[in-house]
């Protein structure tokens, strides 16, 4: 069983979304670093969380700024939309919120991180709907992970026509440690499992 394209779970909070997500085979955990974060995950929660999963890469996502120590948490990639002044020298994960960017403007802010190694782009769903043309030819020039509020016709027009290196869904909080609906994510995934 596989994926239909790649899948990054962003704002992990918890080992239930992490070992669900590892387990349905998706390629990056994105652990929310940024203490200013409503989803800020602690570097001792972060180790509990992360020694329990295996086979995906983890990404440690700190926003705008550098609040944390590096030696808090281990090596792993870095997710920023500001990478260029955190002086990200290895690799990295570059995110646009391109929510209240003209899309004439989309191609200039991806090519402003040319070093990345894939792109984040938040977008809404009405701008994917407005653009598919758009969108398919800058997710032929640039390895651009999708994230939006993902519906079923809109997951299968991104999926099958604009065809990104892949997309972005985001877990949730806990009601309780154990206790959590996957409903979002399962969706989604269940969606993207490759026909037998």
């Amino acid at each position: 069983m596989g994926l239909k394209l790649s899948v990054k779970i962003g704002d992990v909070t918890n080992l239930s979304d992490a070992r669900y997500a590892a387990g349905m085979g998706v390629d990056y955990i994105g652990f929310n670093i940024d203490p200013s974060s409503e989803n800020f995950v602690t570097a001792k929660t972060f180790e509990e969380i992360t020694k329990w999963i295996s086979g995906v890469g983890i990404i440690g996502e700190i926003g705008n700024s550098l609040k944390f120590s590096k030696d808090d948490y281990p090596s792993f990639l870095f997710e920023s939309s500001n990478p260029g002044n955190l002086k990200i020298e290895n690799e990295f994960v570059y995110r646009i919120d391109a929510k209240n960017i003209a899309f004439d403007m989309l191609e200039k802010s991806l090519k402003t991180e040319k070093n990345a190694l894939f792109y984040v782009l938040e977008v809404t769903n009405k701008q994917l709907e407005e653009n598919v043309a758009g969108f398919t030819n800058l997710c032929n020039s640039f390895p651009i992970y999708v994230s939006t509020d993902f519906n079923e016709p809109l997951l299968e027009k991104v999926v099958n026509t604009i065809k990104p290196t892949g997309i972005e869904i985001k877990g949730g909080l806990e009601a309780q440690p154990g206790f959590k609906d996957y409903d979002g994510i399962a969706d989604v995934l269940e969606w993207l499992e490759e026909d037998d």
